[in-house]
């Protein structure tokens, strides 16, 4: 039994290496900024390369992923764990673009805006 359960982990992690750069894990220490003023009830979710998916469960619900290199936009396919983990389809992402246009994305923050010229800020970590 022990041989099965390390068997599996070993093949989870090296499913996960393979995959880093789709599988994007929830950053509790992130905070976001939209126009200079923080938001509320908004999940981070970043993966490897420090690309962001924001999601946010409240009204007005939706769902943001900011690749670097690729604009603005909502994910087609997006499988998620919630409040854990969300793995996207390809890398980059299908997406819908909204509009928007990245900014600035280094390891610390990521600047964009939205298709309604608002400024948004992710503060990572």
């Amino acid at each position: 039994m022990k041989k099965l359960i390390a068997l599996l982990v070993l093949a989870a992690i090296v499913y996960l290496v393979w995959n880093r750069e789709r599988v994007f894990v929830r950053d509790p220490l992130a905070s976001v900024m939209r126009n200079g003023s923080k938001v509320g009830g908004e999940q981070i979710y970043i993966n490897f390369s420090n690309d962001v998916l924001l999601e946010n469960d409240n009204p007005p619900m939706h769902v943001l992923l900011v690749e670097s290199g690729q604009p603005v936009g909502v994910p087609t396919r997006l499988h998620c764990i919630h409040w854990l983990a969300c793995m996207t389809d390809a890398k980059p992402a299908s997406i819908l673009p909204t509009g928007g246009t990245v900014l600035k994305m280094t390891n610390r923050a990521v600047s964009f805006r939205d298709e309604d010229a608002r400024d948004w800020t992710v503060i990572l970590r």
